[in-house]
């Protein structure tokens, strides 16, 4: 058996350590990076992972923002993300796994039962707080590319000295964004 490759993100230091210190001790190859933006660059670069592993709450590119970065990416899109958190509302899971998140664990749990849960995942076997919530991974690549698409309109919509007839097409482009991607969804699930 090959030797199992993760990236490990999280903007809180002394967590990174003790999980890359536990996954050592499982011969893991663990990767760290301190933000999203980083992370995004290493799976960019670098040859594909087995797991990645995503506090929800960072700076530069949240967890949630990197979920949809390598769901939206076509040689990422494969990569499994689990989303951890402190935060234990159940809306911060679902729009997790509404993204594309594998499984959503609560950081509180503690780095074992993390490293375990994570182990569990990618030998296959799914972790309990993940059971039946994924969604089909042709769904979560559409949920991506739709937020993907919305936020662009968005972006774009705030742009200073953007005439008002811009503005109304970039409006009604986000209504038609809405409404496809909708409908696509709908016949999906």
């Amino acid at each position: 058996m090959s030797q199992k490759r993760i990236l490990i993100v999280d903007d809180d230091a002394n967590l990174l350590e003790v999980l890359q210190l536990r996954f050592a001790k499982t011969d893991f190859d663990v990767i760290v990076a301190s933000d999203g933006r980083t992370a995004l660059q290493i799976l960019r670069e670098c040859e594909p992972l087995d797991l990645v592993l995503t506090d929800f709450m960072m700076p530069e590119l949240n967890g949630i923002e990197l979920t949809r970065a390598i769901k939206a990416n076509s040689k990422l899109f494969d990569t499994p993300v689990v989303v951890m958190s402190n935060n234990a509302d159940p809306e911060f899971r679902r729009r997790a796994i509404e993204l594309g998140a594998r499984a959503y664990f609560l950081k509180t749990e503690g780095a074992r039962t993390i490293v375990e849960k994570t182990i569990h995942m990618i030998a296959g076997r799914e972790p309990e707080s993940s059971r039946g919530r994924t969604l089909p991974a042709s769904t979560a690549q559409v949920q991506a590319m739709r937020q993907s698409l919305l936020s662009l309109l968005r972006l774009t919509g705030q742009t200073e000295g953007l005439p008002t007839e811009a503005r109304n097409a970039l409006m009604s482009a986000e209504k038609l964004v809405e409404s496809l991607f909708a409908s696509v969804l709908e016949t999906e699930t």
